[in-house]
């Protein structure tokens, strides 16, 4: 998924007219598209509803899951779909369950942050309704990035919201529902998303980032700021270092070697603002939108809007009129 698309949203419920049978085997089926094939079972009788809402960016997937209670299972006869093995992240929002693999058994409550795998069985149990926010990643590219070996991933351990893994918990949370609202920023955000993980398996396997401390998580946390701060002119590279306790020098070297620069990220998160402005609000004079978006200047707003989209505000705004 690129900036712009809308997440996919799926959505079952038993009905008069549809058992919950027929509730559970298509609830079944969309989780298998959406994620791995799992044979799931409930746990009471009664009406069952399910929810996923899942945002598909390059390398990573993010997903709100809210559903009914059930029974998950990922069996042996199952591990070989799909060829290539995920790392799923779970966050969960509301309710209370347990996880278990490898022979542990993890609490999914109040925040929490899981791992699991899905190349051995594993399975989870939920009483009553729940939810979490679901990431899945290939699980090469975590190994890649963190140095961690598959085998060696904790999962099936609950990592409390307060340290480390629950700061990147939240930021999940917040990219799955930024998706909803500012696609192009989430798209942003989410090229982060491997990188927070790989610290996350780093931390849990108690092996601490060679370089310097948490980096994932401290771009993770200049992300955040600029995510709050960007719609103010007065913004500046110093603040945004300032307020995430770095230097000047450590910020543009946590930003180095992708494809975009700290201030290359706040240009284009105050671009993306201004042209849903543009979108949404066609009569809106153009300088009130460049204000509106973080621009100090109607200059400095022509010129970022020529630099991102290669036309300027006004041709923008004739072209999706």
């Amino acid at each position: 998924m690129r900036g712009g698309s809308e997440p996919a949203v799926v959505e079952v419920r038993s009905t008069p007219e549809v058992s919950v049978q027929e509730t559970f085997e298509e609830w079944e089926a969309a989780v298998a598209r959406a994620y791995v094939p799992l044979v799931i079972t409930p746990v009471r009788a009664g009406d069952f509803r399910a929810r996923i809402v899942q945002s598909r960016f390059e390398g990573i997937d993010v997903s709100i899951v809210d559903a009914s209670g059930q029974h998950i299972s990922r069996i042996p006869r199952l591990l070989h779909q799909p060829e290539e093995a995920v790392l799923f992240a779970s966050v969960t929002t509301h309710g209370h369950g347990w996880l278990e693999q490898d022979g542990r058994v993890g609490e999914m409550a109040d925040g929490g942050l899981t791992l699991h795998v899905s190349s051995r069985p594993f399975s989870a149990h939920f009483e009553q309704s729940w939810g979490v926010v679901a990431v899945q990643v290939p699980l090469s590219e975590v190994v890649d990035a963190s140095g961690v070996a598959a085998e060696r991933i904790p999962t099936a351990v609950r990592f409390a919201p307060e340290g480390a893994a629950g700061i990147v918990g939240r930021f999940f949370c917040g990219l799955a529902h930024l998706q909803c609202t500012a696609p192009d920023q989430a798209a942003v955000l989410a090229r982060h998303g491997v990188g927070l993980l790989a610290t996350v398996v780093q931390l849990a396997a108690g092996e601490l980032p060679r370089d310097e401390p948490s980096q994932a998580l401290a771009k993770q946390r200049v992300l955040a700021y600029i995510q709050r701060r960007y719609t103010d002119p007065e913004l500046t590279i110093d603040q945004v270092a300032a307020a995430c306790a770095i230097s000047r020098r450590t910020l543009y070297r946590l930003f180095e070697h992708g494809e975009d620069g700290v201030a290359a990220i706040l240009r284009r998160m105050r671009v993306e603002r201004a042209l849903a402005l543009i979108r949404t609000d066609p009569a809106r004079p153009l300088l009130s939108v460049a204000r509106a978006s973080g621009f100090v200047s109607e200059r400095q707003f022509y010129r970022a809007i020529k630099r991102e989209i290669g036309m300027t505000p006004g041709e923008f705004r004739t072209n999706s009129a």
